[in-house]
């Protein structure tokens, strides 16, 4: 088993290299993590503490170290361990938080299933937009797995409102074409919804990697639809049934 020293040589690795970071997440599992559960607890189950995320969310603290663990705890938790997969395992559908005191990465339940059974999880990079876009309108040719993958996730996304597949493509090389997918999702939300989207791909991606980028793009819905979607009348290929 990889020592908790070892596992913060890693975790510090890890900082802003997204190879190492995937190494790191593989040692974890085999790791030793630190959670918190109550002092005392009447419940015939057992439970481990949860807390309220600024995004809204409820988030499960796990930690690479005890000082770690024992300095967020103080006197209102005590610590248990388990090897990461036995803690993302028991927690599956949770979402957990690694090292929160230090702004540790957020793992979304979709994303743990990810790493318990490939290995991986999605590496999702920012990117601003650089240059003025032609937007084509609807898609000329589209991987025929994207669609029904998304949808079927998108359904578990709450948060989303409706979602688009755009072609486009940039002035300065307008033959190369790319997808956009634009997602219309409650304000707080998009990483949550982007991160489902990007991982419920990855493995499609791997198995019949297309022949074009596809990107991913999301707007606040009571902001109104962006003018580039409104140009390009593209229907939404998904949009969620009204609770009305």
């Amino acid at each position: 088993m990889i020592s908790e020293s070892e596992l913060e040589e890693h975790l510090e690795r890890a900082r802003g290299n997204p190879e190492a970071d995937q190494e790191f997440f593989r040692y974890l599992l085999d790791a030793t993590v630190y959670a918190h559960a109550p002092i005392s607890d009447d419940s015939a189950k057992f439970r481990l503490i949860q807390f309220k995320h600024p995004d809204g969310f409820d988030a499960l603290p796990f930690f690479t170290s005890a000082s770690k663990a024992a300095v967020a705890a103080g006197n209102s938790a005590r610590i248990v361990t388990f090897t990461g997969r036995e803690l993302l395992e028991m927690t599956r559908g949770a979402t957990l938080m690694l090292n929160p005191n230090d702004g540790g990465a957020v793992l979304y339940p979709e994303e743990i299933e990810s790493l318990l059974t490939t290995g991986t999880i999605v590496q999702v990079r920012k990117d601003p937009w650089t240059g003025g876009p032609i937007w084509f309108g609807s898609p000329d040719r589209q991987p025929s797995w994207l669609i029904p993958v998304l949808t079927r996730t998108l359904t578990q996304q709450s948060s989303v409102t409706s979602a688009y597949l755009i072609q486009t493509a940039t002035a300065a090389n307008p033959e190369a074409v790319s997808l956009l997918i634009v997602l219309g999702v409650t304000s707080g939300q998009a990483e949550r919804a982007a991160r489902a989207c990007l991982t419920s791909m990855q493995p499609e991606i791997q198995r019949s990697p297309p022949d074009l980028a596809i990107d991913l793009t999301v707007f606040d819905p009571a902001q109104g639809l962006p003018d580039f979607v409104s140009a390009s009348v593209v229907e939404p290929f998904y949009r969620r049934a009204s609770s009305a």
